[in-house]
């Protein structure tokens, strides 16, 4: 199987990986949705309890990703949380809580970040190294000028 095939091939695995088949992680790709924490910081003071001991400050957001790299992140909102069990802040405290922790501020790991990137980067260095093996490929030698004749002339014009 030459390079081309294969280019070809993995393009059919990624795209049928990317079909909406199951909610579960079956097949070459794995497909992530749903709502997903990014941890900021400690609760703040002023939040602070007896019932929310240990809690933490995150972004929860929307989103939808590829083998654990988020493609895109949508309806982010500033939470208190403990594992999965979350709430909402205090809407008169939402505007300066989210000033003071910013999205930029969540703790995203680099592939989370930008993963998807690197997977574009992989399939774009296959789709060039295949499109430069496959280029002569399958092209018949000349039949007027055979390689390898010794002859820099060009081949005869017709009568």
């Amino acid at each position: 199987m030459d390079s081309k095939h294969v280019l070809y091939a993995l393009a059919a695995f990624f795209f049928l990986g990317l079909a909406p088949v199951s909610a579960e992680a079956k097949g070459l790709f794995v497909i992530n949705t749903g709502a997903e924490i990014f941890d900021v910081a400690d609760l703040p003071e002023e939040l602070k309890g007896p019932e929310v001991a240990g809690w933490r400050l995150g972004w929860m957001c929307s989103r939808f990703g590829i083998l654990w790299a988020d493609v895109w992140t949508w309806d982010c909102k500033l939470i208190a949380y403990d594992g999965d069990n979350y709430s909402e802040l205090p809407a008169e405290m939402q505007e300066e809580l989210e000033a003071e922790y910013p999205k930029s501020k969540a703790e995203r790991g680099l592939w989370n970040r930008f993963g998807i990137f690197g997977m574009l980067g992989v399939v774009a260095v296959l789709g060039i190294v295949g499109a430069g093996k496959g280029e002569d490929e399958g092209a018949p030698p000349s039949s007027e000028n055979p390689p390898g004749d010794g002859s820099d002339d060009p081949p005869p014009m017709p009568t």
